[in-house]
This record gives C-alpha cells, structure tokens and sequence, in this order.
C-alpha cells in the first residue's frame, strides 16, 4: 500500500468537476519533500483507460514518466502536455515548491472523434487509443499561451452555478481544447512536409525539447551536436528544415519569452532579469529585448 506521500492524489486532491465529456481537476500545493507520486487505478483521478489527460502547471514543476511513452514530460511553469497514459505512470516533484496545475481528463470516444480526418499522422494516434496504446505528440510539452492561460483563469474562478456552471465550463473546454490542437497540428503538419529521415528526427526533436527544458544553459553548437548525436552540419541544416529557424534563433526566442514573462509577472526588476538569462550588462540585454519586441523591457514592463 503506497503512503500518502507517494499517492498521486495527494496534489490532485480538490474536487473533481464532471462535465459530459470532460473532468477537471484542480491542485493547489506546497510540497515538503522530494516526492515520487504513483498513479495507479487507485490513486488517479481519471479513468486512465477512457481518459487523454491535458495536463497545464501554472506554477512548479512536475517530471511525468509514463509507461510505453519513450520520453518523459518535464512540466514547468506556464507549460502542458496532452497525454494518453493507460497504464501506471510516475510523477516526480521537488521539495519547497508550491504547485498550481489544472489537470483535464478527455473523454477517449470524444476525443477521437476530434481527431478523425485524413491527416496521416492522426492515423496511428487512434491506432493506438483504439488498442489501450499510450501515446504523447511529438513535441510533448508545449508553451502555456496567454490565451490559454486566461482560460484556466476563468476556469478556477468562475462563480456559476449549476447548469451555468456545465454550459459556461463545457464552451471553455472546447475553446482550450482548440487552441491545443491548433498548436499541436501546425508544429506536426509541419514535421511531415520536411526531407529529414526518421532516426534525425526523432534526434532534432530530442534536442528541442532538450533546449526547451533547459533555456538558461549556456549552449554551444558543438555541445548541442554531443547531446543530440547528430553532426553539427546535420543539427544546423536539419533544426532550419524542420522549425524554420536556427537553433540559436530559437534559443533567443525561447529567452525573449521568458524575459517578457518575467517583466509582466512583476517580480524581477529589469537587471534581475538580465542577470538571470546570463548578461553581463543591462544594456546589453535591453538591446536584445528591444531588438526582438521593438520596445525596451521597461517600455514592455509598463
């Protein structure tokens, strides 16, 4: 029998909202400890089975290891992963954190309903829903847009009641659900058009995702080129084929949008904020900023 310190549903604990093809669940945390959290049929709040589960953490940072998945989701704040884990699945958390996320259980029928039409690689996702298969898409973790986060918003802090409530929460499942796939459709589709072969795809996008979990890092070329095991020719033509932007392009993007994240959350000043992407100099980085928005940070800050 797993301790309550271990127990999955010790973060997903709050009430569970039904609506008819969609279940909500809210967490709201200060964990103490390093933590492994087991989801099993016991401890999750979903029909595993039945449920894709949409999972977007506001604050904190959950690593999600899910059975027959290859690659583990590493959730960070202003992040999320549309998953369909049937089996049992583990999930890491570090200790004196505080954990705000909204886990979206979808109905299974519903959501490949959703997703039938004659794009290819929609093909072996219902493949394998159909069979009991685990699955995640490609990029496994996506940005938390702001459009999608004013949704949770409303979500959490809706005062409805009753039949409201369901009509009200069901019409914002279907617009997040949207903007996920319209995400999730444009970086695929996109996959499928390029000439890279698979082993080098899979390693390109091992490497983004890598990037992505550690943006701070100071990267070079040729330590990219290590991690991912492709040439440094391979990495720099084949990341431009697949993106559509350098692989330092996309570092600088990735930094720009947590710097601008940053300055809207109001809790670092400007120089904290260059100091923590790694300049030397202020000015250096309000260079940078305005380069990439046309604005200064405390321009953008205002």
């Amino acid at each position: 029998m797993l301790s309550n310190l271990n127990r999955f549903d010790t973060i997903y604990k709050s009430e569970i909202i039904q609506l008819p093809q969609f279940k909500i669940v809210y967490s709201n945390t200060k964990t103490e400890q390093n933590a492994t959290l087991y989801e099993n049929e016991e401890t999750s709040p979903f029909h595993r089975k039945d449920d894709a589960v949409l999972t977007c953490v506001i604050e904190g940072k959950i690593d999600s290891y899910h059975q027959g998945i290859e690659n583990s989701c590493h959730l960070k704040p202003q992040s999320c992963a549309l998953v369909y884990g049937p089996q049992d699945n583990e999930h890491f958390i570090c200790e004196n954190q505080y954990i705000e996320s909204i886990a979206i259980g979808i109905n299974k029928k519903f959501f490949i309903d959703l997703l039938q039409n004659e794009d290819p690689w929609l093909h072996e996702i219902i493949n394998k829903m159909e069979k009991n298969q685990p699955f995640s898409f490609s990029k496994n973790v996506y940005k938390l847009t702001p459009h999608m986060y004013a949704i949770l918003r409303k979500i959490k802090e809706t005062k409805y009641k009753d039949s409201f409530k369901v009509l009200y929460l069901q019409s914002l499942m279907n617009e997040l659900l949207l903007l996920q796939f319209k995400e999730i459709c444009s970086e695929e589709i996109n996959l499928s058009k390029n000439n890279v072969n698979q082993v080098d795809l899979r390693k390109l996008k091992d490497i983004k995702a890598y990037i992505e979990t550690n943006i701070l890092e100071d990267f070079s070329l040729d330590s990219l080129a290590r991690i991912s095991g492709l040439n440094t020719f391979k990495l720099k033509t084949g990341f431009k084929e697949v993106y559509g932007s350098s692989v330092f392009e996309h570092i600088r993007s990735l930094r720009m949008q947590l710097a601008s994240d940053m300055l809207l959350n109001g809790s670092n000043n400007v120089s904290e904020v260059a100091y923590i992407l790694g300049y030397s100099h202020v000015q250096h980085f309000s260079t940078a900023f305005k380069k990439y928005y046309g604005k200064t940070p405390g321009q953008f800050k205002c």
